[in-house]
């Protein structure tokens, strides 16, 4: 039983600088992040075909993390997740490009869609109708 993902991912995450960002945003990285990595019972790793990244945005500073999918989204089932602070409110965009996915109760389920010529969001996410909520629960969606 090898579990060594895990210390794959912790890895991109501080090369990337996601404690940091984390903490710009006031989120706590090891409660949020690390804590529910080291607890994961999963064997294999579910972000593993995601890439992390942060954009950095003037209109949002510190940026935005993304956990999006490597590859361009088509019509297979997909997963993509954002944080940031927008106006001193934390924001955890839980998206999905299918219907059959459930929200917390009293959740409301938003559309979004890339507009032309973005250039704020992965590559692999545009021209894609996205359905998403914003999560209260800042932990990664596939870690709990």
């Amino acid at each position: 039983m090898s579990q060594g993902w895990k210390q794959e991912l912790e890895k991109v995450w501080l090369e990337l600088g996601v404690p940091e960002f984390l903490a710009g945003i006031g989120v706590d990285f090891e409660t949020a992040f690390l804590t529910p990595l080291v607890n994961s019972p999963l064997e294999v790793n579910p972000y593993k075909e995601h890439q992390w990244s942060i954009f950095g945005l003037d209109r949002l500073p510190p940026g935005v993390l993304h956990a999006s999918p490597i590859s361009k989204v088509g019509a297979a089932p997909a997963l993509w997740e954002e944080w940031f602070i927008e106006k001193s409110e934390n924001h955890h965009h839980s998206m999905r490009n299918s219907e059959i996915f459930s929200a917390p109760e009293g959740s409301e389920i938003l559309k979004w869609r890339s507009p032309l010529n973005d250039i704020e969001h992965p590559d692999a996410v545009m021209d894609v109708d996205w359905l998403y909520f914003n999560d209260a629960d800042q932990r990664p969606y596939l870690l709990r």
